[in-house]
């Protein structure tokens, strides 16, 4: 039998049946084709009841403000999971609400408690962040690695469903007391009947006792190094890093993993375990760069750094780029995310990369990757922190505006193949007489050297000594790029001997000896007396135990390398190129 005449009408296919498939499913009136209607009658088929179309009633939270559809899986649905996004489920009142009909408009009718705490909480207490009271809701249990776990958690939850975490203390603290038991109930999770919603934990996955402890190594150990000053209040790996971690999945294993290559060399099976999240880490980013959003494009951002610092700390990985440029991509994202008013956690996300970007560039000997589309980013930034904070002084550790001469410096690295005539030799040493201006007068702006520093940190000496160190470890790298790598120039032994001084002036343990190993390894490269030898491997062996990521482990093998090689040399007037050695022999070492 031929198709009916609805279906004639649409061309769409029709299984022939009086009615058909098709208005049956939709209940249509079904007349064949090619005869009249009337002679069916006003009603020719048996007509039923429109299908309802069903819509999830009873998914999460965040799914439903994000008008998504949820899977409903437990404790965090699939797109919750995927996103990095907190997981907030209705009570069981509110979710017969929803089924009923009734949409809640404040997060109070669906049974959660929707004002903060009555008092603010301390930012220099980590037990007021954490809600940790004096007599816990849960009794103490203790797991196999003898750490003791509590949980009392006062949980505060705006109107968009999701968690907000003050930047916690940046005392030192135990966050591995801070993960509940896996096997803790609902039911006894929470003694006050203010709240009614449970949640498993603020922690996110912190299920095996390996990663409590890499994320307390990391909270007292890991971020204290990264820190290039004392003052742990205004740390920002642990003011703006943390509480990121502890809001999402991924921030946290990018956490993780960096805490475990710190212990690399001490600890090698969480060595092992930090590979493994290092793994997931990836892949999670992956799924999240192909759903990025705004909210979670900060996640993003800052992963992405996490997981570069983590290869660049390695000193045997070249994947550092890979995630570097990432980094660059996801900033140019954000670029209008943040409007003319970007967040302290978005600022100092764009500090890190240009800090990393500009670290990098002795070793790929090419411009940063930020003077491309990242340029505006950089210029907010520099409008924003024309004069110098603590962050500047946590992440640099050194007067910035001098750090970022180094730029400059390996540009023209990257110049050094256009000399093959008179006419470009004399353009090239043009460019280097006014960078090595540059170098001379960079601090003229700020009033001089000393001033410079003591508006970075006052009552330091360290950080005048690591800013003269460093000063005379770029004027050596300017004069090896334009000279060559000989021994025997006035300017080569001049600058071993100052930055020797101003090194050996820095006590060991220093938060400054992070801003070390650029000189160390330029005066290791150019030294050839065996008194320099002695203190630039002593300081390097000393780093190794204070400092502790394997980079300083492999800086010291370079320098180690040279010194043989130039010793087999000996006699001859064959130059040793340490940067030749490091591109050829050990290519994931990064020197800043």
């Amino acid at each position: 039998m031929g198709p009916c005449l609805r279906c004639a009408e649409i061309k769409q296919a029709c299984d022939g049946g009086m009615p058909c498939g098709r208005c049956l499913r939709l209940s249509l009136p079904c007349f064949p084709k090619g005869q009249p209607k009337s002679q069916y009658g006003a009603a020719p088929v048996q007509q039923r009841p429109k299908a309802r179309i069903r819509r999830v009633q009873t998914g999460c939270m965040t799914c439903k403000q994000r008008k998504k559809k949820c899977d409903e899986g437990k404790p965090r649905c699939g797109n919750c999971s995927r996103l990095c996004l907190g997981c907030v489920w209705p009570t069981s009142s509110a979710a017969r609400g929803l089924r009923n009909g009734q949409c809640p408009r404040a997060t109070s009718e669906l049974g959660m408690t929707s004002t903060w705490l009555d008092d603010p909480v301390d930012p220099t207490d980590i037990s007021q962040y954490f809600g940790l009271s004096e007599e816990p809701v849960l009794p103490a249990v203790t797991d196999g690695s003898g750490l003791t776990f509590n949980l009392d958690h006062d949980l505060r939850i705006h109107d968009e469903a999701c968690w907000d975490f003050t930047p916690p203390s940046p005392l030192c603290m135990d966050v591995a007391s801070h993960s509940p038991p896996p096997s803790a109930s609902p039911s006894g999770s929470f003694a006050s009947g203010s709240l009614s919603m449970y949640v498993p934990s603020v922690v996110p996955d912190l299920s095996s006792a390996d990663d409590k402890v890499l994320l307390n190594h990391y909270s007292n150990i890991v971020a204290s190094v990264l820190c290039r000053h004392s003052d742990a209040k205004s740390n920002p790996y642990l003011t703006y890093i943390l509480p990121m971690a502890l809001s999402s999945d991924l921030v946290m294993k990018c956490v993780l993993s960096l805490s475990a290559k710190h212990w690399h060399a001490l600890q090698p099976r969480l060595s092992n375990q930090g590979l493994y999240l290092q793994s997931q880490a990836i892949q999670s980013l992956g799924y999240l760069l192909s759903h990025i959003e705004t909210a979670s494009a900060s996640v993003a951002l800052a992963s992405c750094l996490l997981l570069c610092m983590t290869e660049l700390f390695d000193g045997a990985s070249p994947r550092w780029k890979l995630h570097l440029t990432g980094a660059k991509r996801i900033l140019v994202t954000m670029k209008s995310q943040f409007g003319h008013k970007p967040t302290e956690e978005y600022m100092f996300l764009i500090r890190l990369s240009r800090f990393l970007d500009s670290a990098t560039t002795t070793t790929t000997c090419m411009a940063p990757l930020m003077d491309g589309e990242g340029k505006e980013e950089v210029a907010v930034l520099d409008r924003s922190t024309a004069a110098p904070d603590d962050e500047d002084m946590a992440v640099y550790g050194i007067p910035k505006a001098l750090f970022h001469q180094v730029d400059r410096v390996n540009k023209l690295a990257e110049k050094r193949k256009t000399r093959v005539d008179l006419l470009s030799e004399s353009a090239f040493l043009a460019e280097v007489m006014t960078v090595e201006e540059r170098l001379d007068h960079w601090s003229y702006e700020h009033g001089g050297l000393s001033r410079a520093v003591s508006r970075l940190s006052p009552a330091n000496d360290d950080t005048l000594h690591a800013t003269k160190a460093f000063e005379w470890a770029l004027r050596l790298r300017l004069h090896q790029i334009s000279e060559g790598y000989a021994l025997d120039h006035p300017k080569v032994s001049r600058s071993v001997e100052a930055i020797l001084e101003a090194v050996q002036k820095i006590r060991y343990g220093s938060p400054l000896e992070g801003c070390l190993l650029f000189p160390l390894v330029m005066v290791g490269g150019a030294c050839s007396h065996l008194e320099h030898r002695v203190i630039v491997q002593d300081r390097l062996m000393v780093m190794e135990r204070t400092y502790g990521f394997g980079y300083i482990y492999r800086a010291r093998e370079l320098v180690e390398r040279v010194w043989a090689r130039r010793d087999q040399l000996d006699g001859s007037e064959a130059m040793v190129n340490w940067a030749r050695i490091r591109f050829e022999e050990m290519g994931g070492l990064a020197v800043f």
